[in-house]
């Protein structure tokens, strides 16, 4: 990212218009967020708001393509004969901290406790509804996606409800837990492969009948 902007500020002096292509996708996509707090996205975000003569165009990594082959050979030797940058490190929370943040957030320290190399060989799907982080009304409004938490059928939108409550989707329901085996209920759905198979098809569910489960 560093690099990308530099090279905006560069081409921002130009008197005509510059064409930079890369082959990050990351921080194209940053640059299109509204949403970033990072200050070298802002400013070359800035940059480009007031200069419609930059243009910023994606390519595919190691094609062959002569020019951005040459780009990954000088960020190689930078590394070594670069000028050194010192780039200011976030202040994060520690990881515990971040757990602790919500109901889901317990369960899946529960789940995951510690950092590890080990794979645990989730789907996108099972991700989704591992974290949280999906479609689904409760993590929506969060971010002001969705005008409510609850979901079409009058309770609040999360992944449990979805999974053993919600009348919409009961073909994908799994057996309810009593609270105090949750822990292992959600073991359970994330490490048996005919649950996680069950996950998939309602995660699925979920994103292509979106209008039908909001409120």
């Amino acid at each position: 990212m560093l690099a990308l902007k530099a090279t905006i500020e560069c081409s921002n002096n130009a008197n005509e218009e510059v064409n930079i292509w890369s082959d990050n996708e990351s921080s194209f996509q940053a640059l299109k967020s509204f949403h970033v707090k990072s200050k070298i996205i802002q400013e070359a975000q800035m940059i480009l708001l007031g200069n419609a003569r930059i243009r910023l165009g994606w390519v595919k990594a190691q094609i062959g393509i002569k020019g951005n082959e040459i780009a990954d050979i000088l960020a190689k030797e930078a590394t070594t004969d670069g000028i050194p940058a010192s780039l200011p490190i976030p202040k994060l929370p520690s990881r515990r901290t971040n757990y602790c943040s919500s109901s889901f957030s317990l369960l899946l320290y529960s789940i995951i406790p510690k950092i590890s190399n080990k794979q645990l060989h989730w789907s996108r799907e099972c991700t989704q509804f591992a974290t949280g982080h999906g479609l689904f009304p409760s993590y929506l409004k969060r971010f002001c996606l969705h005008s409510t938490d609850y979901c079409g059928c009058g309770e609040i939108g999360n992944p449990l409800h979805y999974a053993t409550r919600c009348p919409l989707t009961l073909s994908y329901h799994h057996k309810e837990s009593s609270p105090q085996f949750i822990v292992n209920w959600w073991k359970s759905a994330l490490s048996i492969k005919l649950s996680r198979q069950n996950t998939d098809n309602l995660i699925t569910f979920l994103a292509t009948n979106e209008d039908l489960i909001k409120s």
